[in-house]
């Protein structure tokens, strides 16, 4: 009986301290971003710490470790060496403590960049630790959160997985990494980690694979980690690591993936470990996010059962969205704030792209909190007196109801319907075994191909066995050995109508089987002809048809006896697709060499699709510099390389259809800055730039250094990296006057730096915090930045800018800072079409920040990158319209000549000055309306000019069910919201997504 009331007593004492635990814990991670720590469990014993402070309190002296956070053998003890904040961690309060576990909060919190991680496998894996990591552990939505778990890796202990507690039991395994560590991070939730904390301070101290556990520490987590084939591998090691030097081998064995996953996330390359031969470690395509994955299709509710289940993704190819059910309709501010992370730290926050925080991957958002005595004085929008900032949001929302019905009738296109006549982007996909081959190719295309006409992108092997690239591709090139996925995936590709170049790869055999008995002779310096080029000089493969199949050498001329004959090319040859249809392609000669006659360059193309195949056994992408160490072949090479590139560009040009430039492109020559605006208002801007400037008025950040010259300032010339900007000076090539006859802004567009050539708008801009207003045009770009890791072509003809707006962070704006990218979009189709007699032209908005025509043309888009400095927005909306380049698609003056021929017409062509000029005039309009409370302005210009006006879509959910729902519009976050049967709404949350009407789809990114 007594036994019995300790034992009750006990319980009761575990539970009330588990309660009281969690309580603490949640009103810890639950607050404000802005306020919100990190938690962290160590064990001091394992960290060979001894608390000297008082009754078990916790001091900064004890925990500081050196603090430098380079984890290289010192002891950071205050935070992991792995946060990228470890620097500034500072100790807040002492939560818990129990013999030599110690529970505290770290300000600000803790941050860690997963980019040079590895994902961690799902479901039952051996590697990296034995887990059956399934998700099986259900969390809740509200109280996620992610934790770094470290583990020590220097202490055998034989017997430890007896003890060990299975982290699968407390959440899902997401990414892994190891150094002198082992480290985890785990997506949990309040319930589950304060089980986790309390299991470890009763003493089970173990994790999986029997690892002793160091430290567990809530923090944010960014970045892609890198992908890993190592389940394809049959490691040795078991759950229980009994001996030394097995231990040693799995330890071994941690270090060397993780190694190679931090230098593929250095240079964005895959690599295969020589140590382990065909494990290949790449860069990662997805993101970490603690959001629920969705797929929306849209489907036309008139032809449902013809619906093609194929997805096609928008250039390049989306990611995944998530879907949040708001019951009536209103996504509550907290569940906002959550799953976009606007609020910042104590101190410099950085959360990276605001793919995560936007409606699109167009907003990149770098949130930093500076302190005030390093910001200098700026001229943020005008604080609004009378903000209606707590509104009830019910208002809101129906007025912007009333807004879609009032205006649905305005719109007559339909998302649903089908288009016709939509090219394929001008997208150019290189796949090749080794960095230096996609480097050799990258380099001939930049030379040859006409200028701003195509954007070059890697496809890496994860991409290649994904179908989303398929019809975002102009063409293909592909450069050595492809393996037996990658080859099936471009059958696929040119069955459907796909153009490929094959540069001495073995997808020659996959897609013409008689050349599967050849072997293949690498890196023969022959001569051989094609077209008018004749006896040309070149590294090549080169076949060899064996009589025998036991003969394995080449025959040279003196073997009669024993002499291959090359059998004739066959003149066509049958593929069968993945559904089982055949296809038959006709084959021709092109060029042959001149030793063995054996083929050197092949045509396969199939009439019906149009796809095509060139196979070349020539290294037309080698260039002469890389035999240098070889004399007699460079020289040979050297004389050759003239017909090698015109040999390279006539296959282009005559076979697979590609623009070519006559003459090899000439490196663009640089140009110098104007400063534009009041003589006042320059010297206002300089004066406050002053204190950050160096030498000589430069002005430095990563990308660029700007000097602001001055009458008698000697500058150097324009560089990709060196702008000089005259002060006092006028440019030729851009109209001062018609520019500031044409604005009626008082902030926006005020100052001005043109230049004719640069590399990016955006690069002048980045990391500073210049003026209010400050606008970056130029006449053309050379690395012209689009949304993730795309480009955006940037002919001359294309209106580009760069505009500098200072948001402050307590106005209506700065609490739906996302919004932005949606008032920009908005102001530059409705600057064109409020113009006189402009307004029918065919612009539209697609969701959520490009321009349209409605027959499927892109003419512009726009990406938002912004930093947070005390408490104001510094944002840069980085937009490039397709004015008056006809290149790569359609421009707006394309529109202009085509109204006017079909009305009879004589619209003027618009000018760059008038059309950035009216843009400048719409966006500080809207915005005024906006920080008024005033959304209904900007509501009626966005739906007017919107594609997605009751467009009928289907969301897919993670358990893979379909629910019909229409598009409803966006709420006041620039989030779509579409309604169900049942009239639930839900909001389309893009983590990074990109939504394509024209394809119908948003989908994951490969």
């Amino acid at each position: 009986m007594l036994l019995t009331v300790f034992y009750m007593l006990a319980t009761w004492i575990q539970s009330w301290r588990l309660s009281s635990l969690r309580g603490r814990l949640q009103a810890i991670l639950l607050e404000s971003e802005a306020a919100r720590p990190s938690v962290m469990l160590y064990t001091a014993s394992q960290l060979s710490i001894k608390d000297e402070s008082n009754n078990g309190a916790c001091c900064s002296k004890s925990l500081n470790g050196n603090g430098n956070g380079n984890g290289k053998g010192k002891l950071d003890l205050l935070s992991s060496h792995l946060c990228s904040n470890s620097n500034i961690a500072k100790l807040g309060d002492l939560l818990w403590y129990q013999g030599d576990k110690r529970l505290c909060t770290i300000y600000p919190q803790q941050k860690i960049d997963v980019s040079s991680w590895l994902l961690y496998p799902y479901g039952r894996t051996i590697f990296p630790l034995f887990t059956h990591n399934n998700s099986q552990t259900s969390l809740l939505q509200d109280t996620k959160l992610h934790v770094l778990i470290e583990a020590d890796l220097k202490k055998f202990i034989p017997l430890a997985f007896t003890k060990a507690t299975k982290l699968e039991d407390y959440g899902t395994i997401v990414a892994w990494t190891s150094d002198d560590i082992f480290a985890v991070i785990l997506e949990t939730d309040l319930e589950h980690i304060t089980k986790f904390s309390t299991t470890l301070m009763q003493g089970q101290c173990f994790i999986n694979n029997g690892l002793p556990v160091t430290r567990i520490e809530s923090v944010s987590v960014s970045g892609k980690p890198c992908v890993c084939n190592y389940e394809r591998f049959n490691f040795s090691e078991s759950r229980k690591l009994t001996g030394s030097s097995q231990w040693n081998s799995y330890i071994k064995k941690l270090r060397l993936v993780s190694s190679a996953a931090r230098i593929v996330s250095e240079h964005n390359e895959s690599v295969e470990l020589k140590e382990i031969p065909g494990l290949i470690v790449s860069p990662g395509c997805k993101p970490i996010s603690l959001q629920l994955p969705t797929i929306l299709k849209i489907t036309d509710p008139k032809d449902k059962a013809a619906v093609n289940d194929s997805s096609v993704p928008c250039t390049p190819p989306p990611t995944p969205a998530s879907a949040t059910n708001t019951g009536n309709g209103n996504s509550s501010n907290q569940a906002l704030k959550s799953s976009i992370d606007l609020h910042p730290s104590l101190t410099d926050l950085s959360i990276g792209s605001m793919s995560n925080l936007s409606t699109s991957r167009s907003q990149d958002f770098i949130l930093e909190e500076s302190s005030l005595e390093n910001l200098n004085e700026t001229t943020p929008l005008r604080n609004i007196k009378s903000l209606k900032k707590y509104q009830s949001r019910d208002t809101r929302v129906s007025s912007m109801a009333s807004s879609r019905s009032s205006l649905a009738s305005t719109v007559n296109f339909s998302p649903s319907r089908k288009i016709d006549g939509i090219t394929k982007p001008p997208n150019i996909l290189i796949f090749a075994d080794s960095a230096n081959a996609n480097d050799n190719v990258r380099g001939v295309l930049e030379t040859i191909l006409k200028e701003n006409k195509y954007v070059i992108y890697a496809l890496t092997v994860n991409e290649a066995k994904d179908d989303k690239w398929m019809d975002q591709a102009n063409l293909v090139i592909v450069c050595g050995n492809v393996g037996a996925d990658v080859g099936a995936q471009l059958v696929e590709y040119i069955v459907r109508g796909g153009k490929l170049l094959a540069l001495c790869s073995d997808i020659l055999k996959t897609l013409l089987p008689a050349f599967k008995t050849a072997e293949v002779r690498e890196n023969e310096l022959v001569r051989f002809s094609y077209g008018k080029w004749q006896h040309v000089r070149m590294m090549h493969h080169v076949f060899c048809y064996q009589a025998s199949p036991v003969k394995t050498k080449f025959s040279h001329d003196q073997e009669d006896s024993g002499r291959s004959v090359t059998p004739p090319t066959p003149i066509s040859t049958t593929i069968v697709d993945r559904q089982g249809k055949s296809h038959t392609f006709g084959v021709r000669v092109l060029g042959s060499e001149e030793t063995w006659h054996t083929p050197s360059i092949l045509l396969a193309d199939q009439p019906e699709s149009g796809g095509k195949a060139v196979f070349s056994q020539i290294h037309l992408e080698a260039d002469p510099s890389q035999y240098e160490l070889e004399e007699s072949k460079f020289n040979a090479l050297k004389q050759s390389n003239s017909a090698r590139l015109e040999i390279f560009a006539d296959l282009l040009a005559n076979h697979l259809g590609m623009h070519v430039n006559p003459k090899p492109r000439v490196p663009p020559v640089y140009t110098p800055g104007f400063f534009l605006g009041k003589h006042e208002l320059k010297l206002e801007m300089l004066k406050n730039l002053k204190s950050k400037m160096g030498e000589k008025d430069v002005i430095r950040n990563s990308k660029m250094e700007i000097q602001f010259c001055g009458t008698t300032s000697n500058a150097k010339p324009a560089s990709s990296m060196f702008l000089p900007v005259m002060v006092h000076r006028c440019p030729e090539n851009f109209s001062t006057v018609e520019y500031f006859e044409n604005l009626s802004t008082r902030e926006i567009g005020r100052l001005v730096i043109y230049t004719d050539i640069l590399t990016s708008t955006y690069d002048v801009v980045q990391d500073l915090e210049l003026h209010h207003g400050l606008a970056v045009v130029s006449r053309l770009q050379t690395r012209g930045q689009g949304r993730g890791r795309n480009l955006w072509l940037s002919p001359e003809g294309c209106a580009m800018f760069n505009l500098q707006l200072h948001i402050p962070r307590d106005s209506v704006l700065g609490d739906r800072i996302p919004l932005i990218q949606h008032l920009v979009a908005t102001a530059i189709v409705h600057a064109v079409k409020s113009m006189p007699d402009y307004e029918n032209l065919d612009l539209r908005l697609k969701w959520p920040n490009d321009i349209y025509t409605s027959t499927g043309s892109k003419i512009g888009g726009l990406v938002v990158k912004s930093l947070l400095k005390s408490n104001t927005y510094i944002c840069d909306i980085g937009t490039g319209i397709n004015l008056s380049n006809s290149s790569p698609t359609v421009c707006i003056n394309d529109l202009v000549k085509i109204y006017n021929e079909k009305n009879s017409k004589k619209l003027k062509k618009i000018t760059t000055e008038k059309l950035i000029a009216h843009v400048f005039n719409h966006i500080e309009s809207l915005i005024d309306e906006v920080q008024k409370d005033n959304f209904k302005v900007f509501l009626q210009l966005y739906y007017k000019y919107w594609l997605h006006t009751e467009a009928e879509i289907t969301v897919m959910l993670p358990d893979e069910t379909a629910h019909d729902v229409k598009i409803s519009g966006i709420d006041l976050y620039g989030f779509l919201q579409v309604e169900d049967k049942q009239g639930k709404v839900f909001t389309v949350q893009p983590d990074g997504n990109s939504f394509d009407i024209m394809s119908g789809l948003i989908a994951p990114k490969i």
